[in-house]
């Protein structure tokens, strides 16, 4: 069926997985032209409908076999049932049939036997394995020899079942053909019209009485009503349990996607940070959330009364014997030298995946890398007793494995390894853009072991030694500065501010450090937490022997090389701004052809966890969500044309559906099979699809907060906003618009029978005006709910609410039952015309109109169908009007010789008054109370089947919404994850493959740097912690204003200690949008001087705090790219980087310092000045200016 709405595509391309998403706009089956959303003419059955409303069905063969194989223990059992129900039935009437013994008192208690037998029989074959295979020819079989048996009555004259019995008795029977009795609707219309029709023609010709034309057109009506509330029911069954049976499908498959969600959250995390880490940095952007909803409470730091700062959140823990790791690629800048960014990136990847494998198998926790710099802790954030070992382990694995690489790969570089064992600082600075890191002067003694230490060889301290000495051997190697220094503090008077400024003073020490030679014990194993230790057997090689000057450093006129600037201070997580930055950000040396290259760097892979490849394929139309914004559950057929609806910016792969109609149905199949093989994965027991999780007495929900929501939130929810018959807002409307036939229907024969009396008149136009006031309460719920909802959300919550809902259900479905009962009268009850019987005709079709309302609750109905009941029963056992009342029914005419003319005479006959049904005394009552009561049993279990599927539908809709949202909450943490890692533009490939390399085209590239923090930083308060929370409220004011529109192409890039790096222009759609080419070159500069503003309003609004900030401006060619398997690392590389570093590390305090060729480009809007030359390693002298002001009106908007 070509249906409108979303369109959900599973992933056909990995078997393991079913993916649900995407919407897509609706086509014609044929013509595959885009349907219009006004031109749809109304709601589909349900998901994936085939389009036959009179037989409805999946419009997959496999999964309607399916649904059968899952139902079907449920349709064998509710047959069982109705065979029960029927053995009860007729042992009640060869009880009464025998207790009365009228005339054919033995043949009816026979044929009653008859059909126990014949049921009981039946019950037994249900048992056995042919049932099924045989099934409906059963239910037919059966249901014919039950009619003839019923009809076998009207063979006796005067027969001992009335006609009120006997019309009670088929209403029964056609409620059973058409509720639980199974067989195809046109079976059962064509079984139960025909009948009807016999029924009727065999009562009239038993009954002259009854061919009055008003009987007539009243029994029509009648078998009409009867007729069409069955096949209401019948129709909503099978479109609920389709209905059902797809959310619980969905609900599987959300729960399947919500794992594969998990994971993907789970990898997302360990590609950033430990999981305890993370969680709690989730925790607190979940804070920040509730906090932004709260006008109340202010981004940022506020002054409090009492003039103390409130500072941001800050996740920083303090952790003692934790071993730091620090490695260097001894040869990178040669071997970059020649290399293009996709091949270098390549190497790295390489190299560092093998680093990344060894951190696993060495219980490392790596920390990131940084250029051709790879760090990694042991026994942080998780505390281990072997940490020592592991790092020395991780380092020895490490030169092993680039003894490898240089093989494979023909290279000749090496690895540089410190390590140190202390006290750090982890957690997560900053607001976006974060990693987890470490801090302390530990850290930094680490990094100076490895650039101390010798090429091949595992450089460690006297610390890391006290925890080795037994396992290894080592040898002596030159003692390095101690930074653990302890600082005193002092005031140091400015004569330039006049003004007093904190400073410390330290004494300087020196630390022993060794290194490692070789293990002592191999392959040891020892207990708790070093199980996971894998031993590194290190091979004897001349390289271990190498110096130092092994290829380093080499500077040539036309080589790019790996800047190491000399060291200005150190730095308190082993990267300072004059050793660390540069040689992190080596130039790549792009070839200039690899321009047009760069879109094609990395190669897509189709995958339904990707946008575009979900629509791409949305044209296979293989299921969908309609019950949800993001999950759409509707069917549509394959189109004949190429689809090539692809939504995907940024995406390279498009990857067009086959418009081969035979592709499109294999593939159909596929992912029909794929959705039954994930049921019958999660399903066990077949009763899950027919047994919800209610209590078997109330019907209530076992868990209270789901029967609170179906109660008060019910229309609301997911279900109530479905396009489709099976949703609340329809399947009402359904109901109401039937009970507004039935109602007219009965109406009508009660005009025709009864005539016209004031009660009967009144009864009729306030039940009419309240019938169309429902109505069109409901139509408006359909056609304009959500406008309603927003003019009146009060009111529309009321009037969905459970009691409300009850209540105008309870009155619309007690209507008929009044409207007949308003018609009894003492006119009536003495007519000798069997208006009585009709009455009771119209009451039994008027109870049978419960049966409608299965949005109704069970007990509801069940009360109120049970009083109706009862009130006839009452009636029919008393005496409505006073005997006098009767006189004139039975008239005797007596001639008198002795007159010349003959008048009637009436005389009172006590036998008259059993021939009324509401005499009190007609000996039918007791057969009508029985018919009554058999009828009340098949109803209220009627009520109680259909209220169960009715929850079971919501219980299934509920749980796949829980679902998806919990699968969304882990979507949108793994996307806020992905995105502190990478920018959100490349975030799409980066979920296809971690390997991703760009060259940019005129890029601007900042370092800030707080060249005095470490002046301030010291560790014998809480271990360095309030320094590094100042840090991050620093940072974070920083990321503020990455949120303002002005600076849209600003994105940050990392922290690095006390460094700030930003750059522009790497996101080219936004770039692309700008009216200035050089918009996004105007924004960083713009941004590097509202840094400088914000550091003067931080150093203002915190006492005695005075830091000073250079900035460093460069812009032109990089390379982009994300590094590492486990720790992705999105940075850019090339020659901008570096100048862009060497015009900070030689600028002055307070300035921003800029190469010649940015002043020729950024001039025109930006004042420059103090032109000076300096040296640049690498670059000889440079032409630099300072940033001195923006031009007063300069716009670029």
């Amino acid at each position: 069926m070509a249906s409108n709405g979303e369109t959900a595509v599973f992933n056909a391309i990995d078997p393991e997985s079913v993916q649900v998403d995407i919407k897509s706009p609706a086509k014609n089956r044929y013509t595959s032209s885009p349907l219009h959303p006004n031109k749809r003419k109304g709601p589909v059955l349900f998901e994936r409908a085939s389009g036959s409303w009179w037989n409805p069905k999946f419009d997959s063969s496999i999964l309607e076999e399916y649904l059968w194989q899952c139902y079907f223990p449920q349709t064998q059992r509710r047959f069982q049932y109705v065979l029960l129900y029927i053995v009860v039935a007729c042992a009640a009437w060869c009880i009464f049939f025998g207790l009365m013994r009228e005339n054919n008192w033995i043949v009816y208690v026979s044929g009653a036997a008859v059909l126990a037998l014949i049921s009981i029989l039946t019950l037994v074959f249900t048992k056995t394995g042919k049932y099924p295979l045989m099934y409906i020819p059963t239910s037919v079989v059966y249901t014919v020899v039950l009619g003839l048996l019923l009809l076998v009555g009207f063979l006796f004259n005067p027969a001992d079942l009335s006609t009120v019995g006997s019309f009670c008795a088929s209403v029964e029977i056609l409620l059973l053909v058409y509720t639980f009795i199974p067989m195809p609707l046109f079976v059962a219309v064509l079984i139960g019209g025909g009948y009807s029709i016999i029924y009727e023609v065999l009562t009239a010709l038993g009954h002259p009485i009854m061919n009055r034309y008003d009987f007539i057109i009243g029994k029509i009506l009648l078998h009409l009503c009867i007729h069409l509330i069955g096949i209401h029911i019948f129709f909503m069954s099978e479109v609920r349990r389709r209905s059902t049976f797809w959310k619980i499908g969905q609900s599987l498959i959300v729960k399947r996607e919500l794992i594969r969600e998990k994971k993907n959250k789970e990898k997302m995390i360990h590609s950033l940070m430990p999981p305890s880490v993370a969680e709690e940095a989730m925790r607190t952007r979940e804070g920040k959330e509730k906090d932004e909803d709260d006008p109340s409470k202010k981004k940022g730091k506020v002054k409090s009364a009492k003039g103390k700062i409130i500072f941001r959140s800050f996740n920083m823990n303090k952790m003692d014997k934790v071993s730091i790791l620090f490695a260097d690629i001894v040869g990178f800048t040669k071997m970059s030298s020649n290399k293009t960014a996709e091949t270098l990136v390549g190497l790295l990847n390489d190299l560092f995946g093998r680093f990344d494998k060894l951190c696993v198998d060495t219980g490392c926790e790596k920390i990131t890398t940084l250029g051709d710099c790879y760090y990694c802790v042991s026994g942080c954030p998780k505390p281990r007793d072997d940490h020592a070992e592991c790092c020395v382990e991780m380092g020895r694995g490490m030169i092993k494995a680039i003894k490898q690489f240089d093989e494979e790969k023909k290279e000749s570089v090496d690895m540089r390894v410190g390590v140190h064992t202390g006290t750090v600082l982890c957690g997560l600075v900053g607001k976006c853009r974060f990693k987890f890191d470490v801090w302390s002067n530990d850290v930094t003694l680490a990094n100076n072991l490895e650039s101390t230490g010798r090429p091949g060889q595992v450089h460690i301290s006297e610390c890391t030694y006290a925890y080795i000495k037994d396992d290894y051997v080592v040898e002596p190697a030159e003692p390095i500065e101690d930074l653990r220094t302890h600082k005193v503090l002092i005031e140091h008077y400015s004569s330039v501010s006049s003004s007093f400024t904190i400073r410390h003073t330290e004494e300087q020490k020196k630390l022993n450090t060794y290194f490692v030679i070789d293990k002592i014990k191999k392959g040891i194993e020892k207990d708790g937490s070093t199980n996971n230790l894998v031993v590194i057997p290190m091979e004897e090689s001349e390289d271990q022997l190498k110096g130092e000057k092994q290829a380093e450093n080499i500077t040539s006129d036309g080589d790019v090389v790996i800047n190491h600037l000399d060291r200005e201070s150190s730095g308190i997580n082993g990267v300072t701004p004059s050793t660390l930055l540069t040689r992190r950000h080596s130039d790549t040396s792009m070839d200039k052809n690899m321009e047009d290259k760069g879109k094609s760097y990395c190669k897509w892979t189709p995958c339904c966890f990707h946008p575009a490849f979900r629509k791409s394929c949305s044209d296979s139309h293989l299921c969908s969500f309609s019950s949800h914004p993001y999950l759409s559950l509707k069917a549509q057929a394959p189109p004949t044309q190429r689809g090539s609806d692809v939504e995907a910016a940024g995406d390279p792969s498009l990857v067009p559906m086959n418009p081969d109609w035979t592709n499109c149905s294999h593939m159909k199949e596929e992912n029909d099979n794929k959705i039954v093989a994930c049921i019958n994965e999660n399903v066990k027991n077949k009763s899950f699809f027919y047994e919800p999780e209610i209590n078997r007495l109330t019907l209530c929900f076992l868990n209270a907060d789901m029967e609170e929501d179906f109660r008060d939130h019910y229309l609301e929810s997911n279900l109530g906003k479905e396009e489709t018959m099976a949703s609340p807002r329809y399947h009402s409307l359904i109901e109401a618009v039937l009970s507004l036939i039935v109602f007219i229907l009965i109406s009508i024969c009660c005009f025709l029978v009864f005539g016209y009396h004031i009660v009967w008149l009144f009864v009729f136009i306030i039940a009419l005006i309240i019938e169309i006031l429902v109505l069109i309460q409901l139509a408006t719920d359909v056609k304009i709910g959500l406008k309603k909802k927003e003019k009146c959300s009060m009111l529309m919550h009321i009037l969905s609410g459970w009691y409300f809902r009850n209540s105008m259900g309870a009155v619309i479905a007690i209507i008929p039952i009044i409207a007949v009962y308003s018609n009894l009268s003492c006119e009536l009850a003495t007519n000798d015309q069997w208006k009585d019987r009709f009455f009771c005709f119209t009451a039994i079709v008027a109870l049978l109109h419960f049966c409608n309302f299965t949005m109704l609750s069970a007990w509801v109905k069940s009360f109120l169908v049970t009083v109706a009941g009862i009130a006839l029963l009452i009636l029919l056992s008393v005496r409505f009007c006073p005997p006098e009342e009767f006189v004139h029914v039975k008239p005797i005419v007596t001639l008198f010789a002795n007159t010349t003319s003959a008048s009637p005479t009436y005389k009172v006959n006590q036998s008259t008054l059993s021939d009324h049904l509401f005499s009190g005394e007609n000996n039918l009552r007791y057969e009508i109370i029985l018919d009554i009561i058999l009828l009340l049993l098949l109803i209220l279990f009627i009520s109680r089947e259909f209220e169960i599927s009715y929850r079971l539908s919501y219980f299934g809709s509920s749980q796949s919404e829980k679902q998806r949202v919990q699968m969304m909450e882990n979507k949108e943490q793994a996307e806020w994850l992905l995105h502190n890692i990478v920018p959100a533009h490349i975030t799409a490939i980066v979920k296809q493959t971690s390997t991703y390399s760009k060259n940019h085209k005129d890029i601007g590239v900042i370092f800030a740097t707080i060249v005095n923090f470490n002046d301030f930083y010291d560790e014998s308060y809480e271990g360095g912690r309030e320094y590094l929370r100042v840090l991050n409220e620093l940072y974070s004011d920083f990321e503020d204003l990455l949120d303002e529109p002005r600076f849209k192409d600003v994105e940050k890039i990392k922290t690095i200690s006390s460094t700030f790096m930003a750059a522009s222009g790497l996101n080219e759609q936004n770039r692309a949008k700008n009216k200035n080419p050089n918009a996004h070159l105007y924004a960083l500069l713009e941004f590097a001087q509202e840094l400088q503003n914000k550091i003067g309003q931080f150093n203002d609004s915190i006492f005695n705090f005075d830091f000073q900030m250079k900035i460093g401006y460069n812009f032109g060619e990089v390379t982009a790219g994300v590094i590492g398997t486990t720790k992705l690392l999105y940075d850019i590389w090339g020659d901008t980087v570096n100048i862009a570093s060497r015009m900070y590390s030689t600028g002055e305090m307070d300035q921003i310092q800029v190469p010649e060729s940015t002043v020729q480009r950024l001039g025109d809007k930006f004042s420059f000045g103090n032109e000076r030359k300096v040296l640049v390693k690498g670059k000889g002298e440079m032409k630099v200016y300072f940033l001195e002001k923006k031009i007063e009106g300069a716009t670029w908007e």
